[in-house]
């Protein structure tokens, strides 16, 4: 079994964590934007995140349209937290 070592991110003014272990996930600072709509609610982007696994990407319809996307969940205690878009490339027309 490999043992996964938790990151602890640098005092900051705000901090996300896991709602579920409190493992940090994300200074304030690496959000981009709050603008986001999910399917259970709001979701935010961010820059970079801590703690994270990613499972499969897949091709999912969004509220926006089709996109390649994949689960993302805590490492600390497996909960999914959300997804991540990957970029597509697009061949030569």
């Amino acid at each position: 079994m490999v043992k996964t070592f938790q990151a602890y991110l640098p005092n900051c003014h705000r901090t996300y964590s896991c709602i579920h272990c409190r493992a940090h996930l994300a200074n304030h600072d690496e959000l981009i934007s709050k603008s986001f709509q999910g399917s259970q609610g709001r979701a935010y982007l961010f820059n970079s995140v801590v703690n994270v696994g990613c499972g499969p990407a897949e091709e999912r319809v969004l509220l926006t349209g089709l996109h390649a996307v994949a689960d993302i969940y805590c490492e600390c205690c497996k909960t999914t937290l959300g997804w991540k878009y990957f970029l597509v490339s697009v061949g030569h027309l």
